[in-house]
């Protein structure tokens, strides 16, 4: 490989891809829905058959189809028999009017991947190396020149063999969670040119205690990163050569994960996203996911919903194919409930999502006629509202308030690796959504920020005095701590409490934002503090949050934005088990009714309802009809 060559490639992207994109925010809705499967589906003829049938059966439900390349090996002859296999299933789905797509992986998930064998090991490049020295066994390394050579070719084949409309690179494509390496790559080829870039003579000891121990102007914690980012973007430029060669109309993507958690991959995945577009002329497609493999504890799904909100506001804005994963693994009938599937890609869409993307049968270990009977005829019936609802929020974004983490985090002093997580930042803030708190992650329509006590040990001095003293911003006691603590309350100023704070202590910010110390983010409270924090949070944003549930709910409120501010739509979710005895009464702002709008009420299972509403001063009041337990609809300002 031209290394040099490469590197000129992406210098050159990163200033081309670095101003706003141009495309219209009206363009035309790309919803579609995707069904993931494993090799079995294509190489197990009979299993192929069925799945077929049941595809057939629900006639129209996906459009697309994800085949999967062999995942155990790295034998050339043996990814042909399965492309062949992959060929002839390919045809067979399109017969039926699903589209062929392809995932597969590359630099491999871990040693004891259940789906791992020798055959994956590497005896003609170098296998990975992980941060404490442990030595992996079928992880490759990602700059080794046989490996790289070796994935260009092998997606090649399987590309040119079965045309496929997108080839996914699987989640593998990290620098994190490969067991046995809590993170990768320190073999001695990485750290020779890493110490050739940059004029060093780091050992991997050297190099490790360096990044645990240096943090605020010290440049190597960021050297690393953008070392190791390159690195993953040459796997995924391999890649996308090798598709481009194979098959040029085809689009490559990647299966991204919660980035946001684990800080050596950078702040955001755009440079590899960046690195596909540049070998094959247009944007990648995108789809963020982040576990949750079961709905046993259903709440988990929020937090999964956010992480994914905050992964689609951090990308490139000229990727519009987001296809978030629902994941079942291992895709039992004792995990996912086919409602909760439902529920769960209804709030990812409000998340930001175009697409949805389903790994509910990977692993075959229910008859086919399950999964139909169940997962398939469970989705048909919530398809149209999805497609709906995608179609009416194009070019909005989520509005609300940001449980803010600082791009800069990596650079905290925290001993014993720490510095490379985000230690639960963020989460602690989200962890009261179900009060009714509308959470807009990283949106560029957010009024104001939420900062719990793991995020404010991670804000540099430099925000703290130019964005939040400037901003609306959120501390509960034990972030305001870590502020007093930092020497930094004195960017703020005591003020008086407006009389519906009665708990809360309010601040000016020293370049004029205002700041709102509530007692904690705990979702166990009463409604009146329910309401309280509701309320200091609109005091924080100068009285510009997008909706405030005003009756006693426990309900996750999403509202979206267009590019002026103004209120596009509103999902709502019951987050309990019971059936709300009562409306949802929600203060709505942005949306001028004065006989131009009206408000329409959506949910599967019923008509569409145009609801009243009454003008109070600059709000607007609805009531949201009552939902069974586990339930969501949304409402459209039309």
């Amino acid at each position: 490989m031209d290394r040099s060559l490469f590197l000129i490639s992406f210098l050159v992207l990163l200033i081309s891809c670095g101003g706003p994109s141009s495309e219209s925010d009206d363009e035309a809705s790309n919803f579609r829905m995707h069904l993931r499967l494993w090799p079995a589906h294509h190489n197990d003829h009979e299993l192929r058959d069925e799945l077929v049938d049941a595809l057939t059966q629900y006639e129209g439900l996906f459009d697309d189809a994800w085949l999967c390349m062999e995942t155990a090996t790295i034998v050339m002859d043996e990814h042909r028999a399965s492309a062949e296999n992959m060929a002839i299933a390919a045809a067979k789905l399109r017969a039926v009017g699903v589209e062929s797509s392809i995932q597969g992986i590359s630099i491999g998930h871990s040693d004891s991947f259940e789906l791992q064998s020798t055959k994956f090991n590497p005896t003609e490049w170098g296998a990975a190396k992980g941060i404490f020295g442990s030595q992996c066994s079928g992880i490759h390394c990602p700059r080794q020149e046989g490996f790289l050579t070796y994935i260009s070719e092998v997606y090649e084949l399987y590309a040119r063999t079965c045309t496929p409309r997108v080839v996914w690179i699987d989640d593998d494509l990290r620098l994190t969670h490969h067991t046995p390496a809590r993170a990768i790559c320190y073999c001695d080829d990485c750290l020779a040119e890493f110490n050739a870039l940059h004029g060093g003579s780091w050992t991997r000891e050297t190099l490790v205690a360096a990044l645990d121990t240096e943090h605020g102007d010290n440049p190597i914690r960021h050297q690393w990163i953008a070392f190791s980012q390159e690195s993953l973007a040459m796997v995924a430029s391999a890649i996308a050569r090798g598709v481009h060669r194979g098959s040029p109309d085809s689009k490559v993507g990647l299966q991204h994960t919660g980035f946001h958690r684990e800080l050596l991959e950078g702040h955001d995945w755009n440079p590899i996203l960046d690195s596909i577009e540049v070998v094959t002329g247009q944007p990648a497609t995108s789809r963020p996911g982040h576990g949750f493999y079961n709905d046993h504890a259903p709440r988990g799904m929020i937090e999964k919903g956010y992480d994914i909100a905050r992964q689609v506001h951090r990308l490139n804005p000229n990727i519009k194919e987001i296809a978030c994963e629902i994941e079942g693994y291992m895709h039992w009938a004792t995990g996912k409930s086919p409602h909760g599937l439902c529920v769960e890609s209804m709030l990812y869409l409000a998340a930001g999502s175009t697409q949805l993307s389903y790994a509910i049968i990977c692993s075959a270990t229910e008859p086919m006629e399950w999964y139909a009977d169940n997962y398939f005829k469970a989705l048909a019936r919530w398809r149209k509202m999805y497609e709906e609802y995608t179609a009416f929020n194009v070019g909005s974004r989520l509005g609300g308030v940001d449980p803010y983490i600082s791009p800069d985090m990596v650079m905290r002093q925290s001993p014993d690796f720490g510095w490379i997580t985000t230690a639960g930042a963020g989460d602690v803030a989200t962890s009261i959504a179900p009060l009714g708190v509308p959470y807009a992650p990283e949106s560029d329509a957010a009024v104001a920020y939420v900062v719990d006590a793991p995020s404010a040990w991670g804000i540099p001095v430099q925000e703290f005095e130019e964005l939040l003293s400037a901003q609306g911003v959120v501390f509960d006691e034990a972030s305001w701590d870590v502020v007093k603590n930092r020497q930094l309350d004195h960017l703020f100023t005591p003020v008086e409490v407006p009389g519906e704070l009665g708990t809360t202590t309010c601040y000016s910010g020293k370049h004029g934002g205002r700041a709102a110390v509530i007692p904690a983010f705990n979702q166990s409270i009463s409604n009146a503090q329910r309401l309280e924090i509701l309320r200091a949070m609109d005091w924080a944003s100068n009285h510009r949050l997008p909706v405030i549930v005003e009756s006693m709910a426990q309900a996750l409120v999403m509202p979206r934005v267009d590019a002026d501010g103004a209120l596009r739509s509103v999902m709502l979710l019951n987050c309990s088990i019971s059936k709300q005895m009562q409306p949802t009464r929600l203060r709505l702002r942005g949306c001028d009714l004065n006989g131009k709008s009206k408000l329409v009420w959506h949910s599967v299972g019923d008509r569409d309802k145009v609801l009243p509403a009454e003008r109070e001063g600059g709000d607007v009041v609805v009531d949201i009809p009552p939902l069974a337990g586990w339930y969501a609809g949304w409402l459209s300002v039309e």
